[in-house]
């Protein structure tokens, strides 16, 4: 009997359907369950496979969250992030990069929530949350560099970052928005707030002009 040929691609198609798979319930079990109790066993039992098929995979607690985390930025509102960095504008690029943010905190509402209570009670929690802030860290940093010298910010030029950092927080959309609301809820808000602190000039709400001035009649 010939064997049958070796197909790599059939293979590794295999291996991410699997990976997809535990992905997958690793985001149900964040999502319906208490974060403290996030391990590999629980996603396993989810996913239908042993501890050693997710560690063989992911390595770590750790790892299996970073790579979580790298797809819910991928397959939510942060799929536009490139159009924020190509804005002329700085300041459009600003308040569409606030959009980006309350759309992303809405989506992933529930894992955000629990992962903030859960903080400084897990290292690898804290080393895959620490991972995410450092994406919107950068991002930041990268648009406060296009400010040109006559913006004057409301904090020390040191300052600025740090603040607009704890500012466009995950805690702080949610705090404004109340119980009652989503995060994307507090859009507005938060583009009046980055304006302020960021130094740049209020924009008349979209869809509204200001009227003309008219002169005197004689």
């Amino acid at each position: 009997m010939t064997p049958r040929p070796y197909i790599p691609t059939e293979r590794q198609r295999a291996v991410d359907a699997g990976r997809e798979r535990i992905l997958v319930a690793a985001r149900d079990v964040l999502d319906l369950d208490d974060v403290r109790a996030f391990s590999l066993d629980a996603v396993a039992k989810r996913a239908g496979v042993t501890r050693m098929t997710v560690y063989n995979q992911f390595g770590s607690k750790a790892g299996l969250l970073a790579e979580l985390f790298d797809l819910l930025v991928e397959r939510s509102a942060f799929r536009d992030a490139s159009a924020v960095f190509e804005q002329e504008d700085t300041e459009v690029a600003f308040d569409e990069f606030v959009s980006i943010l309350g759309r992303f905190y809405t989506d992933n509402r529930a894992v955000l929530a629990g992962l903030s209570a859960a903080a400084g009670a897990d290292p690898d929690l804290d080393e895959a949350m620490q991972s995410r802030h450092g994406r919107r860290r950068h991002a930041i940093e990268t648009l406060v560099q296009r400010l040109g010298k006559e913006v004057k910010p409301a904090v020390r030029a040191g300052d600025l970052v740090n603040t607009l950092d704890v500012l466009l927080s995950f805690g702080t959309f949610a705090g404004i928005a109340g119980a009652g609301r989503a995060p994307s809820d507090a859009v507005p808000i938060m583009r009046q707030l980055v304006r302020a602190t960021v130094g740049l000039g209020q924009r008349a709400p979209a869809g509204r002009r200001r009227p003309a001035k008219r002169g005197h009649r004689p």
